[in-house]
C-alpha cells in the first residue's frame, strides 16, 4: 500500500509546496509592506504577554495533526500556516477578537496613522478555498469556493506551482485596492477534491466562522495524509472515524 501511494498524485502538493517555500518568502516580502505589518503583528502577540494564548492555540491547531516535525520538509510552512490562523483567524480569550483585530484596539499596539490603512486591511482579510484558473501575464485568476467570487491577483509575485486539479487554502489581503496573497498556502490532493466540495456546500451560506472552522479540519486532515503515509485518502478525509490516530 506504501508502495502505491509513493506513486500517487499525493507527491504533486508536496511538490507545490516545496516550491512556494523555496520562493514565496523572498519575493513576497519584496512585494508589499503588509508583510512587515504581519511580522510585527507575530513578534507582539508572540511575547511573553501572551504565553498562555500561545500555548492554547497550539494545542488546539496541533490538536489530531501530529507533533511537528523541525526536520519535516514542511516544518516552515507549517508554522506559517499556524501563525497565520493565531493572528487571522482565532479569537484571543481576552478580547474575543483576532490579534490582528485587536491591535487595532491596543493602545499598547504601536502604529502610525498611514500604517493603520494597512493593519486594518489585514485584520479584515479573506481566508478561503480557491480553485485555480489562469495565468495571465503577471496576473492569477481564482475562483471563490465559498462566494463564487472571481478574483483577480494583479502582478502576483507568485506565479508558479498552481493547478486546476488541486483546492488550496490561501489568505488574501487588500493592498492599493487589489487582492495579494499572504505567506501561507495548502494545498490538497485531487483525489480530496469531491470530499471537500460537498463539505463546502455545507457551510456555503453560514457565517465565515464556520467556514474557518472547516477549513481547519480540512488542515488537520491534509496534516494526517502527508504523516500517515499508509493510510489511503479516503481514510484520512472523511467523517467518519475511521482510524484512530
Amino acid at each position: 500500500m506504501s508502495e502505491s501511494r509513493e506513486n500517487s498524485s499525493f507527491n504533486e502538493p508536496i511538490e507545490i509546496e516545496k516550491s512556494f517555500l523555496q520562493s514565496s518568502s523572498e519575493q513576497l516580502s519584496t512585494a508589499s509592506s503588509h508583510y512587515e505589518l504581519i511580522d510585527r503583528l507575530i513578534v507582539h502577540f508572540t511575547s511573553v504577554d501572551y504565553t498562555i494564548e500561545v500555548a492554547d492555540a497550539k494545542r488546539e491547531f496541533f490538536d489530531e495533526a501530529g507533533v511537528m516535525d523541525e526536520e519535516n520538509i514542511f516544518f516552515e510552512m507549517r508554522v506559517t500556516q499556524f501563525l497565520e490562523w493565531y493572528l487571522f483567524s482565532r479569537p484571543l480569550i481576552s478580547t474575543l477578537l483576532s490579534p490582528a483585530q485587536s491591535a487595532l484596539k491596543d493602545s499598547k499596539f504601536q502604529m502610525s496613522e498611514s500604517e493603520r490603512v494597512g493593519f486594518f486591511n489585514l485584520a479584515n482579510l479573506k481566508h478561503g478555498l480557491f480553485e485555480f484558473q489562469k495565468i495571465r501575464g503577471e496576473d492569477v485568476f481564482l475562483r471563490d469556493l465559498f462566494t463564487d467570487e472571481k478574483i483577480q491577483i494583479q502582478k502576483s509575485p507568485i506565479q508558479i506551482g498552481f493547478s486546476r486539479e488541486e483546492i488550496f487554502d490561501a489568505r488574501l489581503f487588500l493592498d492599493g485596492g487589489q487582492f495579494q496573497f499572504t505567506r501561507s498556502f495548502a494545498f490538497h490532493p485531487v483525489e480530496a477534491t469531491d470530499y471537500i466540495l460537498n463539505e463546502v456546500k455545507k457551510v456555503q451560506r453560514a457565517d465565515v466562522v464556520l467556514q474557518d472552522v472547516l477549513m481547519l479540519r480540512l488542515l488537520k486532515m491534509r496534516y494526517k495524509y502527508e504523516q500517515y503515509r499508509h493510510l489511503k485518502l479516503e481514510d484520512v478525509y472523511t467523517n467518519e472515524r475511521k482510524v484512530r490516530f
